[in-house]
Parts: C-alpha cells; structure tokens; sequence
C-alpha cells in the first residue's frame, strides 16, 4: 500500500445499484403527496452527505436539515455549522438517532419551518389536518432509526449496511404527523475521491467497494494532519504513526489479528480500525468544514 497524499487523483469506483435508480424515480414520484420534506444528514459530513439531485427534485418544497450521528463529529466544527446555517437563514437540528438526544425536538421545528412557508405564501386559513412529510437521505445514514424515535410503534426497519429500507411507507408519528419514509439514494456520479472515501467511512458505501486498506489509509491522513486529536493509544500508540502501513501494523498487534509468523493482518486490522472510528472510539471527526 502506498501513501496518496492526494486522493482525488486515484479513480472513482462508479458504485450506484440499480435498485437506488428504482427507488429514486418512486421517491420523486411521491413528492407531491408531502408538504414538507426532512434531508437526514451525517453531522461528521454535513456537506458530502447532501444529495445535489435532490434540491432540483424538491420542487420549491420547504426542507428542514436534520443531521444525524452528532455524538461522533467534532463538537467544534458542529458549533461552527450551526453558526453558519443560521446565519443562512437555514432551519437545522443536530441529533444523535440511537441515543435519542435532541430527536425530540424535531416535530416542534418541522412545525416552524412549515408555518413560515404557509406565511411566505400568504395563506390565511388553518390547515384541516397534520403535516405530511418525506424523510431522505443516503443508505444507512440512520433515516429508519429516527423514524422509529418519532412513531407511535417501531415499524421501519433498521440494519447496519446500506440499503435495509427498499419501499417506501407512511408512518403514524408521536404527534400525529404523518411521515412518508424512503429507502436511502444515492446520486450517480460523485464528484471526487474524497468524496468516496468520506462516504465510505460514514457508512454509505459499502466498505468492499472501496476496499477497507485505502479507507484507513484516509482515517490516518485526516486524522495525523488534521486538528482533530485521536486515540492513538487504542492501539498502543502514544503519537501518529508514520505512514498507513504503520498504522495498520500496531492495530494489528494490538488487537491479535496475526498472520503465520506474527505477521500483522492488514486486512483484518483495516476491519477492525474502520469500527473502531465509527463507533467513536478512535476520536470525533467532522470532515467538511463550513464556507
């Protein structure tokens, strides 16, 4: 393995499966039955993650930003990203899906977003029944764990790998809003490597894709330049190591993952790295930074 000190120039997989094609045409064909849609994103990626196709399908529909998995960005960057969509005038919330935190406020700030829509276009008169919404996003960005946080009964399904939800389905929400959930979609073509890897790590490309030895070789990049402190320590470090290879090598010792000769497993190591970083254990990241 060798050190790509820039990613952008190594190809893209060109992953997209023919189910997500499918899923797409039915969600943009579902628009019109919502009044307001949620784009569920990831807090350690909160610009990657966003779908560009889906802003021209929206229609001029109100959105409200919900980025999910805050627990394992770092807390300083997502003060910055707070910052700098409410200056925006971007109705956001930041939540941690699994654990619950801040979900709770979702309803009373799809609420705001939807009353200041009906103000923008000068309605006057109640609405007769609940909010529709549509909750998108990309596979496994942890769309089915937050609708099972905001309904009367746990019905979406939920599942570590990407492309767990394949249909879509209305669900009855605590507060009687009625939310229409969709399988996770991807776009076609991403623009840069980076973009890939970022993606990958987060868990919406599968890991096979890309290959798990070049997705820790960019959890070392990112980590060793960046301002973001991680545990070297994890792995019997008390500082960056020098190169992937290196990286590999102590996770691979530290953790028993050997070969004949007690040759660290670099493969299985990489495994073992990639879950430790989306767990947490590793450090609190956030690859993009606000403009």
């Amino acid at each position: 393995m060798s050190i790509h000190l820039d990613f952008d120039k190594m190809p893209l997989t060109g992953w997209y499966p023919g189910h997500m094609l499918k899923a797409g045409r039915e969600m943009h064909g579902r628009l019109e039955l919502v009044d307001m849609i949620i784009e569920l994103l990831d807090a350690r990626a909160p610009r990657t993650s966003r779908n560009p196709a889906l802003e021209a399908a929206c229609g001029g529909k109100p959105r409200l930003l919900v980025f999910n998995k805050s627990d394992l960005a770092d807390p300083a960057m997502t003060k910055r990203w707070q910052e700098s969509l409410t200056r925006d005038g971007v109705i956001s919330l930041f939540v941690d899906g699994r654990t619950g935190s801040n979900v709770s406020r979702l309803p009373a700030l799809a609420n705001e977003a939807w009353d200041a829509e009906r103000k923008r276009r000068g309605a006057t008169r109640p609405m007769l029944r609940e909010i529709r919404l549509m909750v998108a996003g990309l596979p496994n960005i942890g769309k089915s764990t937050l609708v099972n946080r905001l309904a009367l009964r746990h019905k979406a399904a939920v599942g570590p790998k990407p492309g767990v939800t394949r249909s879509t389905q209305w669900i009855k929400l605590q507060n009687g809003m009625e939310l229409l959930d969709t399988p996770g979609v991807f776009w076609p073509r991403l623009a840069r490597k980076q973009d890939e890897l970022v993606l990958g790590l987060c868990g919406c490309i599968k890991d096979d894709v890309i290959g798990e030895e070049l997705m820790v070789e960019y959890i070392w990049y990112r980590f060793s330049r960046g301002k973001t402190p991680a545990r070297w320590n994890l792995y019997g470090l008390d500082h960056a190591p020098e190169s992937p290879e290196a990286f590999l090598d102590a996770a691979g010792r530290r953790r028993g993952l050997l070969l004949p000769g007690g040759i660290p497993d670099r493969h299985q190591a990489a495994i073992a790295v990639i879950n430790d970083f989306r767990d947490g254990r590793l450090g609190r990241i956030t690859f993009d930074e606000p403009e």
